[in-house]
């Protein structure tokens, strides 16, 4: 996956509420709204975002896009597919219930994990979300339960935000406005 850093034209026509950036991946592939303020860190199969300097106290929200053409997921659960992706290294003394959102030709699923943090003995929360369009994204966020409030906002706004195959020909000029 990759990245770069655009300088956006002028006249450019991407538009997202005060306060906050947008994150294109792979020309519109995938495509949501972050605080401005946050670091990015491309990478070749995912995408971080951290509110601060990556450290313990980071929160980190990882972007990562599978394509899925000619493969069998349309048969597969999304329930599934995102109980699958948990893994084992975390163990909740509290989970949510899966919640849905549809918009269009999307499908969103994520739940909530909270656990205590074996290595440093704190309270922790794992947000998880799968994506469904044209191909899957997996969306995490890992973060301190004190820092709840201030990132659960974030996690809304990036699942509300969330477009995909949004095909955009020059990444500095913004989708064609028709």
């Amino acid at each position: 996956m990759g990245g770069t850093k655009l300088k956006l034209k002028r006249n450019h026509t991407w538009k997202s509420k005060p306060g906050y950036s947008i994150c294109v991946l792979d020309r519109g592939l995938v495509r949501f709204d972050y605080p401005s303020h946050w670091i990015v860190e491309p990478g070749e199969s995912a995408v971080h975002l951290h509110d601060r300097p990556p450290s313990v106290e980071s929160c980190d929200l990882g972007v990562s896009v599978f394509r899925t053409q000619g493969l069998p997921f349309d048969e597969l659960s999304l329930h599934d597919m995102l109980r699958n992706s948990l893994g084992g290294d975390r163990k909740p003394y509290q989970q949510s219930e899966i919640r849905a959102v549809t918009r269009g030709d999307l499908e969103i699923i994520w739940l909530e994990q909270r656990y205590v943090d074996a290595e440093y003995n704190r309270d922790a929360r794992f947000r998880v979300a799968l994506a469904r369009g044209p191909v899957l994204c997996l969306i995490s966020m890992n973060y301190w339960s004190n820092h709840a409030p201030g990132l659960e906002p974030v996690w809304d706004e990036v699942l509300r935000t969330l477009v995909m195959n949004m095909r955009v020909e020059d990444p500095t000029a913004g989708p064609v406005v028709q």
